[in-house]
């Protein structure tokens, strides 16, 4: 009887340590069933992590309108940009709502920019998009690190 017991160790050791183990990969926000992203954190095995890049949708030939605080177009984006969500303090989202409507708050480059509405000239603005999935989809960083292999 030990010495079954010893056999059904090994065996049981010998499967648990010598079989691969499938790396967690990270997830991205959710939306709802309208295709509003109503967060920029997304929850993994120790709490909520912020999700930082998303890629630009839209198909729309005059671009994907980035506003400022005042809701004034400043910018557009052309489809294919990839922008960076600005959290401004750590445990404060990078979407909003307004007027009912969720808001990513976003860091664009110059590169991603497709007309510039404002006289300001910058490398990197700061502006708003809608958060919603006709416009912007969130970029997993994890697909793109499997793809190297």
């Amino acid at each position: 009887m030990k010495r079954l017991s010893i056999v059904l160790f090994v065996f049981v050791f010998t499967i648990v340590v010598a079989s691969p183990v499938q790396a967690q990969m990270a997830d991205v926000p959710n939306f709802d069933s309208f295709g509003n992203f109503r967060s920029a954190f997304v929850m993994g095995n120790a709490g909520r992590y912020q999700h930082r890049q998303w890629l630009v949708v839209d198909t729309d030939s005059a671009g994907l309108n980035c506003r400022d605080s005042r809701n004034n177009v400043i910018l557009t984006l052309s489809y294919g940009s990839v922008i960076d969500s600005v959290f401004d303090r750590p445990r404060s989202d990078a979407i909003t709502v307004r007027s009912g409507q969720p808001w990513l708050k976003a860091e664009v480059s110059l590169l991603d920019v497709q007309r510039r509405i404002t006289d300001e000239i910058a490398e990197t603005y700061i502006c708003y998009v809608r958060a919603n999935t006709k416009y912007i989809a969130p970029i997993n960083l994890d697909s793109q690190l499997n793809r190297v292999n």
